[in-house]
């Protein structure tokens, strides 16, 4: 079985570290904040053996076949690159956002 490297963009890793802020400053809940940042980075890092779980759910405007992999109440947004054996992580945001019309 071949495994892909996970990539992360600089938006996506804004998303991340926006969403570890909120919960911490909002509840003041380090650990909550922590947990949550985790459960997302564990499931962006599964996609390294299973790019393919999660169905193609949009085009975007550069030809990328985006996908959709929920984690509680958010969703990555993510994109395969097999001719570099590469998952690229686009986007984490709250999964009650237009997330269509935000890509």
């Amino acid at each position: 079985m071949q495994n892909f490297k996970v990539v992360y963009s600089d938006d996506a890793i804004e998303d991340i570290q926006g969403l570890h802020d909120y919960i911490l400053n909002q509840f003041m809940n380090p650990m909550t904040a922590r947990i949550q940042t985790n459960r997302i980075m564990s499931a962006s890092e599964t996609l390294a053996i299973f790019p393919k779980l999660y169905r193609i759910r949009k085009i975007d405007s550069q030809g990328r076949k985006i996908r959709f992999c929920p984690v509680d109440n958010y969703v990555i947004l993510y994109s395969i690159d097999e001719s570099r054996d590469m998952v690229n992580i686009l986007h984490v945001m709250y999964n009650r956002r237009n997330i269509n019309a935000l890509i």
